[in-house]
């Protein structure tokens, strides 16, 4: 969330900023906030008057002398005055919140300013054969595929390739759970915790990561936070809340993002302590509304996926760096698999979520589709989900500020095995076993179950 005291003094910007983002701005309407905003502080004003006025008539009426109908009439009157004036500055506060929950952060200044996703600039590729290209190589978008490796054979998808190999299943998925679920089988499920347990291992040895086993289910407050609520709501399941103590809702995660910030929530953290690098291998639930015949097939676009998610809270001078540290991991972990991709620094357009200030996703290179896919995504949130969350930091002095937050999709398993199955694949309907991965699975060839 803005403070409300940059957009007071930065209105035009702002105003900018939610067009350049595509925000609807009928939502986020900052005259009409700002409208509201004054009377808010009038109230306000006006209410600890009365108050202090009450007060100071309430001590003269314990003395006898002083009290007399007129006097005590007067009370009652500030009395009532004060609850009328409360009633609409309730409703005037619920009025100022509702805009500003749909208020994005500001973007970082070198993001580019577009109006989709075909406007987002590549800033990094990489093949094995190549390795890093070039920036003539680097444009718009998808610019670099044209140098991108194909295959001198009929290539297959990961969806025939998994059935063939008898290591996916969303037949049976289908009768057990309806559509857009999956049964992951014998050398792909060993290959999805080689691929944690090699992730997970650089990022505690060589970054000082702390692993966390955190909660599937969450308190809305929390998605609010970080800032997930309100424009993703609809991409949330929610559980009914007579099955829950206190009645209280909670919503699964569509990712572990909002269970690791939320273990900084309504806290204040030691600047030795930071900054605070966690990770966390979950399963995600996610309704996927909006996208139905979108990439329905396979594994791609699921309701129900296992990640691991890297997330930080940092003091302020230290966000970018752990930006780019995030970027340096997914690089490596795609190198060391010997997976062709590119990183795109996302235009304002595509900007994410209403919390980013800067977002670069990191897309593996499809050969048999001659498309990218997307494995990542890394995202500078600076202090806007600290300031919903109340996560804070302290100086050696006892100075409190607002912590910053950065975060990393790490690795969506199923979107990594479809790079590494259709990337792999050989003209026999094999698959071959990424070298890093071979020690983990015991073989360097998966073999197809059936004849085609």
């Amino acid at each position: 969330m803005l403070d409300i005291k940059f957009i007071r003094e930065h209105q035009e910007e702002v105003k900018q900023n939610i067009l350049n983002r595509r925000v609807n701005p009928a939502k986020a309407d900052v005259d009409k906030l700002l409208l509201l905003d004054g009377r808010k502080i009038k109230l306000i004003s006006e209410i600890e008057t009365m108050r202090a006025t009450r007060n100071r008539l309430s001590e003269e009426l314990k003395d006898e002398k002083k009290r007399t109908p007129e006097k005590i009439e007067e009370g009652k009157k500030l009395k009532e005055g004060v609850e009328v004036l409360e009633e609409e500055l309730k409703a005037v506060e619920i009025d100022w919140q509702n805009i500003m929950d749909w208020i994005p952060n500001m973007l970082a200044p070198d993001v580019p300013i577009g109006e989709a996703e075909d406007d987002n600039l590549e800033i990094s590729a990489w093949t094995p054969k190549e390795g890093k290209f070039p920036k003539e190589k680097l444009g718009l978008k998808d610019f670099s595929k044209k140098w991108m490796p194909l295959f001198d054979f009929a290539a297959k998808d990961h969806v025939t390739l998994g059935e063939e190999l008898g290591v996916i299943d969303v037949e049976q998925s289908a009768k057990t759970s309806g559509s857009r679920f999956s049964y992951l089988k014998d050398d792909l499920v060993v290959m999805e915790y080689a691929l944690f347990d090699l992730l997970s291992k650089r990022l505690i040895s060589e970054y000082g990561y702390h692993p966390m086993s955190v909660p599937l289910l969450v308190r809305e407050k929390v998605l609010f936070g970080t800032s997930h609520f309100p424009e993703g709501r609809d991409q949330v399941y929610k559980i009914e809340n007579k099955n829950i103590e206190e009645n209280t809702d909670l919503f699964l995660v569509g990712s572990s993002e909002p269970s690791l910030f939320g273990y900084g929530m309504d806290r204040t953290f030691i600047k030795e302590s930071l900054p605070y690098k966690m990770w966390a291998f979950t399963p995600c639930f996610r309704s996927e509304v909006g996208s139905w015949g979108k990439d329905v097939r396979g594994i791609k676009r699921v309701h129900q996926f296992d990640k691991l998610e890297i997330d930080t809270i940092c003091k302020p001078d230290q966000a970018e760096k752990i930006f780019e540290e995030n970027l340096a991991i997914n690089r490596w972990f795609l190198e060391t698999l010997k997976l062709p991709y590119h990183q795109i620094l996302k235009c304002s357009g595509d900007s994410g979520y209403a919390a980013s200030a800067k977002q670069v996703d990191t897309e593996v290179w499809l050969p048999a589709q001659q498309e990218f896919i997307e494995v990542g995504t890394d995202t500078n949130a600076t202090d806007f989900q600290a300031r919903r969350l109340n996560i804070r930091w302290e100086d050696r002095n006892g100075k409190k500020a607002l912590a910053y937050t950065v975060n990393d999709t790490g690795c969506p398993m199923g979107r990594m095995l479809i790079a590494i199955l259709e990337n792999y694949q050989n003209p026999d309907r094999s698959v071959t076993v990424p070298e890093v991965l071979q020690i983990y699975i015991g073989k360097k060839v998966i073999l197809p179950k059936k004849a085609a």
